[in-house]
């Protein structure tokens, strides 16, 4: 007869219990790897969306500065003012020393990530250094443009009368650069071509 201590161990119980725990176990790993998986989707949705808006910031940045050289160019010697605008929450502020940033030049034109005292503008006037905001800068050179012209001739008469035309424009490189929160940044480039001889009343 075989020492009980040495008998084999033939019992089931706690066979249950071991298999649930391991299943709840690896039930806990999998809902932590789908909350995990949930979170970092919900991160980069919300970047996207951050990134996104920070783009048509920008992106709405060069159609202010494009109305804004419009308005510039009729004012020989700049704005008369700094701040653009009547809202307070939209104004547009422009520094002392580039209220007639139409002569800007290319060359003018610092790096985009340039400190904010180099802007030719931005918006809106009441945004700090590190606030979401636009910063924009414009630089141009004047090209002659492409003349046309038309001969009309009188036939037997031998005479002739003809007419010419022709011109120049200034095509100004807008660089937008938008600041977003938690540091989204996005910088558009488009150039603007202005009509020599088209220019409006100064508004400002």
């Amino acid at each position: 007869m075989a020492h009980p201590a040495l008998q084999p161990f033939r019992s089931e119980k706690g066979f249950v219990l071991v298999v649930s725990i391991i299943i709840l176990m690896l039930m806990t790993v999998i809902g932590i790897s789908i909350t995990t998986t949930s979170s970092i989707e919900l991160q980069i949705a919300g970047n996207e969306k951050i990134q996104k808006a920070t783009f048509f910031e920008a992106d709405g940045g060069t159609e202010v500065a494009a109305e804004l050289i419009e308005q510039n160019l009729g004012c020989m010697s700049g704005f008369s003012t700094q701040y653009i605008g009547d809202n307070a929450a939209t104004q547009i502020f422009v520094p002392t020393a580039d209220k007639a940033f139409w002569r800007n030049l290319d060359a003018d034109i610092p790096d985009p990530h340039a400190t904010p005292a180099n802007y030719d503008f931005y918006f809106p006037a009441t945004a700090g250094l590190n606030d979401p905001r636009v910063d924009i800068n414009v630089g141009g050179s004047t090209t002659l443009s492409t003349g046309s012209a038309i001969q009309m001739v009188a036939g037997y008469e031998g005479k002739g009368k003809g007419a010419g035309g022709g011109g120049g424009y200034i095509l100004y490189d807008i660089y937008s650069r938008a600041q977003g929160v938690k540091n989204s940044e996005s910088i558009i480039r488009m150039q603007w071509r202005h009509i020599i001889g088209t220019e409006g009343a100064c508004n400002y």
